[in-house]
């Protein structure tokens, strides 16, 4: 799981980067709020592949920040599908970036999800036997 939780990081990094490069500009700060995410996803899997006896404190936390970058990323998608209803035009590249982080954040979570879910069977079975 450390390993995943890296590349999630770095491809939730690798959006800001993209829009960055793209742009050529910062119109605003928010286009590095899926690097303020990925970042700190990195970190934790860093350290929970240095500091194994750890690793369940740094995954759950992993995983709470990317439950919580999901929904941050679904309210301004909401705003977005409002716009896109009332006729208004979209900024598509940001509009891009929000839907990519709102999708990798929530199939990170539900990775991370199943993840626990097989350590605490594979757990209770080893206690079982």
């Amino acid at each position: 799981m450390p390993k995943i939780t890296m590349l999630f990081g770095a491809l939730l990094c690798g959006i800001s980067l993209a829009v960055l490069m793209i742009t050529q500009k910062v119109g605003s700060p928010s286009i590095f709020i899926p690097m303020a995410v990925g970042l700190p996803l990195l970190i934790l899997g860093f350290l929970s592949n240095t500091m194994p006896h750890l690793r369940k404190h740094f995954m759950h936390a992993a995983v709470a920040l990317g439950l919580l970058g999901a929904l941050a990323a679904l309210v301004p998608s909401f705003m977005q599908i409002g716009k896109l209803a009332q006729g208004e035009s979209l900024d598509m590249i940001r509009a891009g970036s929000v839907w990519a982080m709102a999708i990798l954040c929530a199939a990170y979570v539900a990775t991370g999800v199943q993840s626990f879910i097989h350590a605490r069977k594979t757990a209770s079975a080893k206690e079982s036997t």
